[in-house]
């Protein structure tokens, strides 16, 4: 037996991806629904706040996704109003005491950019505020901070990117407000991910009140990863042609991405390339280089060059170009202290 567990995944299309075949028909995969849970997650839209905070909201235009001026000082009005939702709450309990617990405030945005931006729209009369930026390229010392406690009478309030979704998990998170998001997107004319600004996906719930987008966008993690890399994993294992395993995934990636992957190991010297005369122009064997790559936890362009460095005998100086070109940036930029961060 394989247990899965998830708090996210579409289990219905899980469970009938691995059904069984039984006479004439499929007999899906045991599905366990595990009652009860911690907390109640609310949910509320933007076309909600109209009626729970009297927010008037322009029209969205989910065409062109990116984040209006406007919907910053959504976000800041949010957050002020979640103190009297607080009192509403305790009103509603007949909680009778004196002291309010601010709960922390999740707020997800694109990148960096717009964490500064945001940053810069939280008034600075709201003193009772711990603000925390939370995104890639924030020093330990910094990302630390989110897990601290909050002083009793303020409330944390946490910008960060999908990395508090998928690297990290902050306990006390009340209110999770979930902007448009940045996805990793591997496309098929360039051999690197791109990001692109898509719509959030509905399926992140982190905390006991939730606001977010209506429109929603999921994508696979073999549409916006590099096939490089499991294609040459595939070739390894020897079970087949890689464009048919990949065309049997619950997600596949288009017959295109695939190809053109294969195209570019040939290119690299992963894979032997195929005459006319083969039946299948779109499959090769692994070579020794393609072989070496596989153990290799680089990029794959990265790993040749190392093979090459070791053939050519300068193995440490491509050791070190290629660790310092697998990092964005090995230099702290401690948020907002630039100037000290280049001293």
């Amino acid at each position: 037996q394989i247990i899965l567990m998830s708090a996210s995944i579409n289990s219905k299309e899980l469970a009938d991806y691995f059904a069984l075949p039984v006479h004439n028909g499929l007999n899906p995969v045991c599905v366990f629904k595990v009652e009860g849970i911690p907390f109640a997650i609310e949910e509320y839209y933007l076309d909600d706040l109209k009626d729970i905070f009297g927010f008037q909201l322009h029209p969205q235009s989910f065409g062109q996704p990116a984040i209006e001026r406007k919907m910053y000082e959504v976000a800041v009005s949010l957050i002020q109003s979640f103190d009297e939702f607080e009192k509403r709450g305790n009103r509603e309990r007949k909680n009778l005491s004196n002291t309010l617990e601010r709960g922390s405030v999740l707020v997800f945005l694109p990148g960096l950019g717009e964490i500064r931006y945001m940053h810069s729209c939280l008034p600075d009369k709201y003193q009772r505020w711990q603000v925390y930026p939370l995104h890639a390229c924030a020093t330990l010392e910094e990302q630390n901070k989110v897990f601290s406690a909050t002083v009793p009478g303020y409330r944390k309030v946490i910008l960060a990117t999908n990395i508090a979704e998928s690297s990290v998990t902050v306990p006390d998170v009340k209110y999770g407000k979930l902007s448009k998001s940045c996805n990793s997107v591997y496309t098929v004319f360039v051999t690197f991910s791109i990001l692109v600004l898509g719509l959030v996906s509905r399926i992140c719930h982190c905390s006991k009140h939730c606001f977010e987008g209506r429109e929603t966008i999921i994508l696979s993690s073999f549409q916006h990863c590099p096939l490089g890399s499991t294609v040459l994993k595939l070739k390894k294992l020897d079970i087949g042609e890689p464009r048919a395993l990949l065309a049997t995934a619950l997600s596949p990636p288009s017959v295109d991405a695939i190809e053109r992957a294969i195209v570019q190991l040939k290119e690299l010297g992963a894979l032997t390339t195929c005459l006319q005369t083969d039946k299948n122009l779109h499959d090769g064997e692994l070579t020794f280089l393609g072989m070496v790559l596989t153990e290799l936890p680089v990029d794959l362009h990265l790993g040749k060059l190392i093979v090459l460095g070791h053939v050519f005998g300068c193995l440490e100086e491509c050791l070190i170009i290629a660790a310092a070109l697998s990092l964005r940036n090995f230099f702290a930029v401690p948020f907002k202290k630039h100037f000290d961060a280049y001293r």
